[in-house]
């Protein structure tokens, strides 16, 4: 963040001191051609949060970077931000939660949003127009809505980001991820309209190579695929790119109930054809209950009691339902909480007997070469390798 407002302010200064040059009149073809420093818009940096309380902290961040402790300094609409995004008191939890799914929670989750911030001297304006903002905050879901939605097509916006924020990957991952692959897709394009001064637009703007000179920082607390993806496909920049990958120790030797785990990797003849791909068993299981974001919680109170009470043998769970009501099993912390939601301990009836190992299998495409390295990390050394190079096997100690 501070990277950011050092850029910013860098960027206006420069911005000024031109100004002042090219107001004295007579100027050489060689200043104004130096002159160049600006974009087609003035919103330089993009910061995208997954929920209004994490745009609350960096507001809250920004203040305290360029005001310090000075109490002439202001800033525009502040009543009106905290009204609309300060989190509310934290609820009690009637059950036992572990601290970081209560920070999931709490707080204000509201994930449609988008806020315009001018910096200046002494103020800090917040709600400004975007045309005439050095910051967009916002949300995925906020700004693709005035990108490529409902709200109009403003995709003029994002032409001239020199500084793109992705914060909290991992949660935007479990929200909609494709509002993220729409809004990169629309940034750097040159607008149909341009309404700056021609003359004081930067070159590579101009000649279409802004996209060669923009810093894409993304965060998570977890590497995975789409994220190297994403950053592969649109972080040009032409001093290249840094991605952090750190070690994982595995968490299978944390799990209390002994598993068995088999990942099956199958063939598909064209990755764009990845998500359409279907397994068939020669097994069909015609009974089975099921607990989705989409189900009303009648139906997942309803799914649950048949599980339990044996009623019904298969309970099936989206990754994305157990996220908001519980983590998934991306991160390597939740491995372990993930397992022991699959597989209950000894008293219930699948694992009442020791000599019987439950046995977990997932099917792979063949495409997903970084989410096997991702699964690996997560069940960390105890994997064998069996009958060919397409079937694996995670043995939790027992």
């Amino acid at each position: 963040l501070a990277h950011a407002v050092n850029h910013i302010i860098r960027t206006r200064n420069l911005i000024i001191s031109n100004s002042r040059k090219l107001s004295q009149g007579e100027v050489p073809e060689d200043l104004i051609e130096s002159s160049r420093d600006q974009g087609f818009v003035r919103p330089s940096v993009l910061i995208l949060c997954p929920f209004k309380k994490d745009a609350y902290d960096v507001v809250e961040r920004l203040e305290r970077l360029i005001f310090g402790k000075d109490s002439k300094a202001s800033t525009w609409s502040r009543d009106r931000f905290h009204s609309e995004f300060k989190s509310e008191p934290p609820p009690t939890f009637k059950t036992r939660m572990c601290d970081e799914y209560k920070d999931l929670l709490t707080g204000n989750n509201d994930d449609c949003f988008r806020l315009g911030i001018a910096i200046s001297k002494k103020v800090l304006k917040l709600y400004e127009a975007f045309e005439k903002s050095d910051i967009i905050l916002c949300s995925p879901l906020g700004l693709r809505m005035i990108l490529d939605g409902d709200a109009g097509n403003e995709s003029h916006l994002v032409a001239s980001i020199q500084i793109a924020v992705i914060d909290k990957a991992d949660i935007m991952l479990q929200q909609n991820w494709e509002h993220l692959t729409i809004i990169f897709s629309h940034m750097h394009t040159q607008p149909t309209k341009i309404e700056a001064d021609i003359s004081r637009v930067r070159q590579c703007y101009i000649d279409g190579l802004s996209k060669f000179y923009c810093q894409l920082l993304l965060f998570s607390r977890y590497n995975h695929e789409l994220f190297s993806a994403l950053i592969l496909e649109h972080s040009l920049n032409y001093l290249g790119l840094v991605i952090q990958n750190p070690p994982c120790d595995g968490t299978l030797d944390k799990i209390e109930v002994p598993i068995c785990q088999e990942f099956r990797r199958f063939s598909v003849s064209n990755s764009s054809e990845q998500s359409l791909s279907r397994v068939f068993v020669r097994w069909f299981i015609p009974y089975f209950v099921a607990c989705h974001e989409y189900a009303p919680k009648t139906k997942i109170l309803r799914a649950r009691d048949l599980f339990y009470h044996k009623s019904k043998k298969v309970l099936l769970v989206t990754e994305r339902y157990y996220y908001f009501n519980r983590k998934p099993p991306n991160m390597h912390y939740t491995w372990i909480r993930m397992n022991h939601f699959r597989y209950p301990g000894p008293n219930h009836p699948i694992c009442g007997h020791r000599e019987i190992a439950p046995i977990l299998i997932i099917q792979k495409s063949g495409f997903c070469e970084i989410a096997i390295i991702r699964i690996i990390q997560l069940s960390g050394p105890w994997m064998i390798r069996i009958n060919s190079n397409n079937s694996f096997n995670f043995l939790a100690p027992f």
